[in-house]
């Protein structure tokens, strides 16, 4: 708690324009980055791999700030997370990165010395698909949607919560991911887009094409509630009358064959009144809802 509080206070100051003490910024990065492990966050930041791949490769990000000192927070916070971290300060350097290494996400700045990174989405789509997230002291709505406009896919305003942050970049990749026919990996569970594939602790479990469509659905915003009729349009694809029960019996039915897999956790989560939701860490299966 003391650390996160730290870095978030860090980036208020630094957003807010006081200056920064290198010693204070070096001694955190010292003593946090000897305290830690890579593990996967609680927040659910999961690792996706093309199929057939035998290991898991860290995802790599590339920060660009021209505040070297909040550059230093956010790459120590991100490598905690599991992710290898490039970074850059200025639009050149930006632009040489990204055509001679591959990055899952890019977190720009908005202000560079050497321009405005609404340039840049352009230039970089010649040789990346990946997600871009504007990260600025710029809260305008007019220049969140001039983000948007100029190709990139989130606008995060100073100061901000690293969790989040980490949080963001997590669902723009699996997002990115899924739709070049990547895994979904969500251990001990994977979802195969492709070839609609799903294993969980190690075991297929055979689902029909409608139980499939709702663990995918589901799965793609994971801790959001998705309503009745949302699941009953997309996998039904009827936007009529919404068949509550026919829904439920499917979701038993899909829950009863991911149980006999993993009896001890629950992905699929019973929002009463409302719909379902993927939940992320699973829920340990002591009280599973119905």
């Amino acid at each position: 708690m003391f650390t996160e509080c730290l870095q978030e206070f860090l980036i208020y100051i630094s957003s807010k324009g006081f200056v920064l003490f290198k010693s204070l910024i070096s001694w955190y990065i010292i003593e946090h980055r000897n305290r830690l492990t890579h593990r996967t966050s609680a927040l659910g930041a999961v690792v996706l791999t093309p199929k057939g791949g035998g290991f898991m490769a860290k995802q790599r990000l590339l920060l660009v700030d021209d505040d070297t000192d909040i550059l230093e927070v956010n790459k120590a916070y991100l490598e905690n997370e599991g992710y290898e971290v490039g970074v850059a300060t200025t639009m050149t350097q930006t632009l040489e990165k990204v055509a001679t290494n591959s990055f899952d996400c890019i977190v720009l700045d908005i202000m560079l010395p050497d321009g405005s990174a609404y340039d840049l989405p352009s230039k970089l789509r010649v040789y990346t698909k990946a997600p871009i997230i504007f990260l600025s002291a710029r809260d305008q709505l007019e220049d969140k949607i001039t983000g948007f406009k100029v190709g990139g896919d989130d606008y995060m305003t100073k100061p901000y919560s690293l969790q989040e942050l980490s949080a963001r970049i997590s669902a723009h990749i699996r997002r990115n991911m899924t739709a070049d026919g990547f895994l979904m990996d969500y251990p001990p569970l994977t979802i195969n887009i492709k070839s609609r594939e799903v294993i969980l602790n190690g075991k297929q479990v055979h689902l029909t094409n409608r139980e499939f469509d709702i663990l995918r659905l589901l799965a793609e915003t994971p801790n959001v509630i998705v309503p009745f009729s949302r699941i009953y349009s997309v996998v039904w694809g009827d936007d009529g009358m919404c068949d509550n029960h026919l829904v439920m019996v499917n979701i038993s039915y899909l829950r009863k064959k991911m149980e006999k897999a993993a009896p001890d956790v629950l992905f699929v989560k019973t929002e009463w009144g409302s719909g379902y939701s993927f939940a992320y860490p699973p829920i340990r299966n002591t009280l599973r809802p119905e």
